[in-house]
């Protein structure tokens, strides 16, 4: 599926940026805000790992209607160990053609061991993740945000947004830049 090939990789485009950074790859930080936005309130070392945010609430299953003129499932919610981000991944349910629609949120103070001991930040993974879109579009969101193909990638503050769909038609495009201005404003 395209979608997950391409959130695939920019997850490991991530994770190849940090190879040879060092070898500690651990548990997470805890601490922190239950939304998108939140800073860590500290150093989570007692290995109960980050609090995560559930990015199946940040839009509802009407608002994914609204955006592609299909219904939607629920969403399904999953933790990124390898780089402390949320996530959640929506299917239309009335396919063909099937549309997928995926929110990831890496925030600043929860990103993994391996990436916070090696000294990345939100603001390093999304200029490299950039940095392999040379021919992205800037888009009007957030502190920075660009559009590459089916990916909508936003720099808000601490917290980093990675919105992508199946297919590249107008219509998937405009509905994720719907999305997107929705979660991020």
């Amino acid at each position: 599926m395209r979608t997950s090939t391409l959130l695939g990789a920019t997850l490991l485009s991530l994770t190849l940026a940090l190879a040879g950074c060092g070898d500690d790859a651990g548990d997470d930080d805890s601490g922190g805000t239950s939304q998108g936005g939140g800073d860590s309130g500290g150093d989570g070392g007692d290995g109960d790992g980050p609090e995560q945010v559930d990015v199946c609430s940040l839009v509802t299953t009407a608002d994914l209607e609204e955006a592609f003129g299909s219904p939607f499932d629920e969403g399904e919610s999953t933790h990124q160990e390898q780089t402390g981000g949320d996530q959640c991944v929506w299917s239309n349910t009335d396919a063909p053609p099937v549309k997928v629609v995926s929110i990831t949120l890496l925030r600043e103070g929860h990103l993994s061991e391996m990436f916070a001991d090696n000294g990345v930040t939100v603001q390093s993974l999304y200029e490299d993740t950039k940095g392999y879109s040379p021919d992205a579009e800037p888009v009007d969101l957030g502190d920075d945000a660009y559009l590459a193909g089916s990916l909508l990638e936003v720099l808000d503050g601490d917290d980093y947004y990675s919105f992508s769909v199946t297919g590249t038609s107008d219509e998937a495009i405009e509905g994720m830049r719907s999305l997107a201005e929705q979660v991020v404003g």
